[in-house]
């Protein structure tokens, strides 16, 4: 149940959370210019459906943030955009137990040991989850108020679909497996240096067919993530000077989720101004430590990110099954 969920979470967030300001009721599409703020999230959106993770960055960000990121990732500052994720610590240990040796027929194992069959107790366990990572995420962890606005949907809903899911199927779970572990050897990423060696570009573009099998997983458990990128609509676009609001929507398992993306105008082009905002704060350590320790150990895994204790917390949970 743990590996579905975390499966879930990753795909989603990538795929939609990042983006989320706060959430508010939107209006049905509206026209836009093609280089105007609607327009630029509609096309994030459609990069991601196709599975362009690097063309997303670049589209995301002014090149000269762009730059920063790349910077920062090589010295070990930052693992943008992966690291907009909810667990972003448990992408590469995700990948590494995937990718190894008999991973499939272990990981079968483990399923058929745990899970297979046991619809009850994953009904129980996904509402328990549920339950306890909402709680968590309104009162507890690093979170912006915008964060706990739009988990705060996301998760009842995940939650929900979790529970109706075929998640004890054994044959689909086997056939899950086999896809997830192809891909995950095909992306020949399974530790953080990895990720550093290949940088921020080339990772990013290894990770892509991972991607797409990933949302095929899931769409097999009846949570299509390209069809709610498809069906993402804009609304109301409120403009101050250079800095736009974007009411968004989009459907996560027939259930509406609604949000605000907030965009900022530089030469021009409309960007995430979230993401600039972080970018800058990069340059600034950039600036302040230009050159990384003398051989410095590369970390386990992923940096952890601002919700970091949430991983923790639902290792816990859920007792440490599929860790």
């Amino acid at each position: 149940m743990s590996q579905a969920q975390r499966l879930t979470a990753a795909v989603l967030a990538c795929a939609l959370g990042a983006l989320a300001a706060c959430t508010q009721p939107t209006a049905p599409q509206v026209a836009d210019t093609p280089d105007g703020p609607a327009a630029t999230v509609r096309h994030l959106a459609q990069l991601l459906q196709d599975n362009d993770l690097a063309g997303f960055a670049r589209s995301a960000v002014p090149p000269q943030d762009y730059r920063t990121f790349a910077d920062a990732w090589q010295h070990d500052l930052s693992r943008w955009p992966l690291s907009e994720l909810p667990l972003p610590d448990k992408i590469v240990p995700m990948l590494a137990a995937l990718s190894a040796n008999d991973a499939e027929r272990q990981l079968g194992q483990d399923y058929d040991r745990q899970l297979a069959g046991q619809s009850a107790d994953l009904r129980n366990a996904a509402q328990t989850l549920g339950l306890f990572i909402g709680q968590y995420v309104k009162t507890q962890g690093d979170f912006t108020p915008s964060q706990r606005a739009h988990f705060g949907q996301v998760i009842p809903v995940l939650s929900t679909w979790a529970q109706s899911a075929p998640l004890a199927d054994a044959p689909r779970a086997h056939t899950a497996l086999r896809s997830l572990v192809a891909a995950a050897r095909d992306a020949h990423i399974d530790s953080d240096a990895d990720l550093k060696e290949a940088g921020m570009e080339r990772a990013l573009a290894q990770l892509d067919p991972f991607l797409a099998a990933f949302k095929g997983v899931l769409s097999d458990y009846g949570l299509p993530l390209d069809d709610s990128l498809a069906q993402l609509q804009t609304g109301t676009v409120t403009t101050k000077d250079d800095v736009a609001m974007v009411a968004v929507t989009y459907p996560l398992a027939t259930k509406p989720i609604q949000l605000t993306v907030t965009l900022r105008r530089q030469a021009g082009h409309w960007y995430v101004a979230d993401y600039m905002d972080q970018a800058a704060a990069l340059r600034k350590t950039l600036q302040e430590s230009p050159e990384p320790p003398a051989d410095p150990a590369p970390p386990a895994t992923l940096p952890p990110s601002s919700d970091g204790k949430v991983a923790q917390a639902v290792r816990t949970a859920i007792g440490g099954h599929w860790a």
